[in-house]
């Protein structure tokens, strides 16, 4: 009898000492069985959120069925030069093609952001290039594990076919069929991508889950990018807060940003966790950004607003701001641009 409850007291131990040794239990921002964002903020519920998503008496815009979109039936295979060829493909999804690297930002290729295939939110317009067009991918990078950011069957794909250095934030790889390829990172680590180009996970203001019983179990945040000299902000899902003047002051101003500019209606439901126009083109000057293009609009209903009304806001927000109508811009599904044309040259 002893020798069971010594032999069953070491498995304890042994299972523990697993447990603790997880990333999510070394981390600095994991308190009391969940990551915790620097500020601290009231969040509603996963179920208030699902109310909301339920409740006919909520004014929700009607969007459009189906829109035609432009699609790159052909991509560039590889940019080798240092000028940035970006190709909106959808919601939060760019292929940035620089220095060699082919990099996807949150792949989204599926009918639905959701749990299962036949109800959610559902897109009205295709993907600006076909997942099966896509050129070789080397590097896949993941905000957060939602289902609108991250999407299993897409990068399941990708991933049988390219095997990418996938990187995302702490725990969210055990969401994955294959982790062997995925790099997970705290907020303010950073990897090699290649001798001369890094990348760092920064925290935003957001949160994670899956299910109504996950909240917060994983990690969520934004990338650095600086791929020889030029720095690429990716800014995932956030509301405003001072992670954006944080990011300036520890990495300097970037050469490009990708801002969420959509999902935020009603305010009362989603200001925490999603910025509007306005707060994006604060978030814009925060970063010091030569150039911002908005993104997290358009493709899936998520929130109240009309499809259209956050490219529309924007427009609004640069002049209440001041700001050049070229510095934030947004760009047509499936249309590749070369960062150099976003960039305006010094006269």
């Amino acid at each position: 009898m002893k020798k069971f409850i010594v032999i069953a007291i070491a498995v304890c131990l042994i299972s523990c000492a697993a447990s603790w040794s997880q990333p999510q239990f070394l981390s600095k921002n994991f308190e009391d069985g969940e990551f915790k964002n620097i500020n601290e903020v009231k969040f509603h519920s996963l179920w208030e959120m699902f109310k909301f998503s339920l409740n006919n008496d909520v004014e929700r815009a009607v969007w459009p069925e189906w829109l035609e979109t432009q699609v790159d039936k052909a991509p560039q295979e590889n940019v080798f030069s240092n000028d940035a060829k970006i190709t909106y493909i959808n919601h939060a999804t760019f292929l940035i093609q620089i220095n060699g690297l082919n990099i996807l930002t949150d792949p989204v290729f599926s009918e639905r952001t959701s749990p299962v295939s036949f109800v959610g939110p559902k897109r009205i317009h295709n993907p600006g290039i076909v997942i099966q067009n896509l050129p070789k991918i080397d590097i896949i990078i993941i905000s957060h594990d939602h289902y609108d950011h991250l999407d299993l069957d897409s990068i399941s794909t990708i991933s049988k076919r390219d095997k990418p250095q996938i990187y995302m934030g702490l725990g969210v790889s055990e969401r994955l069929d294959d982790e062997s390829h995925s790099i997970e990172l705290d907020w303010g680590q950073s990897a090699k991508l290649n001798d001369n180009s890094t990348l760092w996970f920064l925290d935003v203001q957001h949160f994670s889950g899956r299910t109504l019983t996950d909240r917060n179990t994983t990690l969520w945040g934004g990338y650095l990018l600086d791929i020889a000299g030029t720095k690429i902000y990716f800014g995932g899902d956030s509301g405003y807060a001072d992670h954006y003047q944080r990011a300036y002051q520890e990495h300097g101003a970037v050469d490009l940003a990708f801002l969420p500019i959509g999902a935020y209606a009603p305010r009362q439901l989603f200001k925490p966790i999603h910025m509007d126009p306005h707060q994006a083109v604060q978030a814009h000057q925060d970063l010091r950004a030569k150039v911002s293009i908005g993104m997290h609009y358009g493709t899936f209903q998520l929130s109240g607003e009309p499809f259209d009304e956050p490219k529309s806001l924007l427009e609004q927000a640069k002049k209440d701001a001041n700001l050049a109508n070229d510095s934030f811009v947004t760009l047509a599904i499936g249309q590749p641009v070369f960062l150099s044309s976003l960039i305006k040259q010094p006269q």
